[in-house]
């Protein structure tokens, strides 16, 4: 919980600053955090079985840089999307990020925990005790593979995000300039065609 109070505001706080100055710093920060989260969480996992301490400051600092995606990408998606379209636009962000992360990711990490079980274990003697242990830790490997996936797709999403801004800004700037104009059906006619 701590590293999520530390993680969110700095993310947030980083991005308004540097944002003015380099305008895809917002990509950049989420692809950097989640390529800075991916060794350390691994290595917090590696060595949690012959050290106590090492593995909790690796993981605190893991998901410091992890959490600072949160206020960024609900900033980014917001600012790619038209006015009109953007409550459905975060909607369906949250939507996907909780189906695919916080619901499918333990369904996902317990079928290859079990599959991992069944390969360490002989089918006439259950898992020992060391291979669930192996198996979960193989199995949370997974996420750190998805972060890295991730924070590949934030650094290419930095080439295009400002063409994105810009597309939005232009749309935003054409319609309000449509409705300042007076359009056909307000004009005055005279009635019956004189």
């Amino acid at each position: 919980m701590l590293s999520g109070v530390v993680g969110v505001p700095l993310g947030a706080w980083l991005g308004a600053a540097l944002t003015k100055r380099f305008p895809r710093s917002h990509p950049i920060i989420c692809g950097v955090g989640l390529l800075v989260s991916a060794p350390m969480m691994t290595l917090a996992m590696l060595l949690c079985e012959g050290y106590f301490y090492a593995p909790f400051v690796l993981m605190f600092f893991g998901e410091v840089a992890l959490n600072l995606n949160w206020a960024i990408v609900a900033d980014m998606s917001l600012y790619v999307v038209i006015p009109p379209r953007r409550s459905t636009a975060e909607a369906f962000q949250i939507l996907i990020s909780h189906m695919f992360g916080d619901a499918g990711s333990p369904y996902l990490v317990g079928v290859i925990s079990e599959a991992l079980k069944l390969y360490y274990s002989t089918p006439s003697e259950p898992a020992s005790k060391t291979a669930e242990f192996r198996s979960l830790q193989y199995a949370l490997f997974v996420t750190c593979f998805v972060e890295v996936v991730g924070g590949i797709f934030f650094l290419i999403t930095a080439l295009y995000i400002v063409r994105d801004k810009l597309k939005v800004d232009r749309a935003i700037a054409e319609a309000e300039a449509q409705n300042t104009e007076p359009s056909h059906s307000n004009a005055q006619e005279p009635l019956g065609g004189d």
